[in-house]
């Protein structure tokens, strides 16, 4: 039987898998958040498509005629990649557990996949802390910034929900990616304006030792994340 990981029962729990150095910068409150066009590049010059991903932040297009209306000129658009104006933005990413399971456990392709993204876990103990000290340090720093669950789509599809979700904000092409990545059970934030010139940007967000747990990967992979009981509220982990 897997280890059990107590979380409080508030929000969804969240966690960072990283290599040990990154991990430990992360828990002094050292948030990086890559632009979008970095993963995009990881997967074009690699052909790494675990962390990497050339469809990032773009609209994907099968098959669709787009009509101009400033020059009259009809052009036919077959499986392409469109760039958005927030294509650019910047992204922190996380893995997170749906605060609706009582109990969640990782599947094995879960379990085989993640470790790609290093040898260490950053558990979050307080998600509403957490995600408040990010938005004040984004703020901050002059840029808007949005907290949403990753939505996962078949790119055989032109399906109309990412369309109609970009009617409520660009930025919203952040948080639309193929149904290939679902294992990630990804959550993230997203921070706007973007600025292609550049790689990432720093946030401080103060240390997050108080809130947060360090274990290996391996070790958070095999273990069973319960919510926790209303009484309960420090992890097992603390």
């Amino acid at each position: 039987m897997g280890k059990k990981l107590h979380f409080q029962a508030k929000g969804m729990p969240l966690i960072k898998f990283q290599d040990a150095d990154k991990i430990k910068s992360l828990q002094s409150g050292k948030i990086y958040a890559k632009t979008l066009g970095y993963y995009r590049k990881r997967e074009e010059e690699t052909g790494d498509c675990e962390v990497g991903d050339k469809y990032e932040a773009m609209i994907h297009i099968n098959e669709a005629t787009i009509y101009f209306p400033d020059t009259g000129e009809t052009v036919a658009v077959n499986d392409d990649l469109l760039k958005t104006s927030e294509s650019n933005d910047f992204v922190f990413c996380m893995f997170g557990v749906n605060p609706t399971e009582e109990k969640f456990r990782f599947t094995d392709k879960q379990k085989e996949k993640m470790l790609s993204f290093g040898d260490t876990a950053l558990i979050v103990l307080d998600h509403d802390e957490f995600i408040r000290r990010v938005k004040v340090a984004a703020q901050k720093a002059g840029y808007k910034v949005y907290f949403e669950p990753v939505q996962y789509y078949d790119p055989t599809i032109d399906g109309g929900n990412m369309l109609i979700s970009l009617l409520a904000g660009m930025w919203n092409i952040a948080f639309w990616k193929r149904d290939s990545y679902t294992y990630q059970q990804e959550v993230r934030f997203v921070f706007t304006p973007g600025d292609e010139n550049i790689d990432h940007i720093e946030l401080d967000i103060g240390d997050i030792s108080g809130i947060t747990a360090i274990i290996s990967a391996k070790s958070a992979l095999s273990a069973i994340v319960e919510k926790a009981d209303s009484s309960e509220t420090e992890s097992d982990l603390k």
